[in-house]
């Protein structure tokens, strides 16, 4: 997967992402909206792509562009960053929508999401706000 560009399928027009390399690691753009209904799409995307990040890189979420996130595909992502960091790659996340912000401080994931509000933050480990 690293070394060029792979976007999903955009068929239904709800989930879809591209994944690109960078020196720091992986960045993962997602569009649309993650609800119940595609979190198992969610989970294997966030699976495949800590899987194509090399062992001591950052895997940035780059959900700028996203509608919606349940606090289920919360939890999903915040599990991944566990699972990740076991192998030696950091999760973050991007995320620009106030309401997004909101899920993630009502689920109680502050502490388990590491929010920033763009890609170069995410990317340099600056302090989310």
């Amino acid at each position: 997967m690293l070394g060029f560009i792979v976007k999903s399928n955009p068929k239904d027009h709800e989930l879809h992402w591209m994944a690109h390399p960078v020196p720091e690691g992986l960045i993962v753009q997602v569009f649309g909206q993650v609800d119940a209904h595609n979190e198992p799409t969610w989970e294997r995307m966030l699976g495949e792509s800590a899987a194509a990040a090399p062992e001591g890189s950052i895997l940035v979420v780059d959900g700028g562009s996203l509608d919606f996130m349940s606090c289920g595909a919360l939890v999903a992502l915040a599990k991944q960053a566990v699972d990740s960091r076991q192998q030696g790659v950091t999760v973050r996340l991007v995320i620009t929508l106030p309401s997004i912000r909101r899920v993630i401080a009502n689920c109680g994931l502050d502490d388990a999401i590491s929010a920033h509000p763009d890609v170069e933050s995410a990317l340099n480990g600056g302090s989310p706000p």
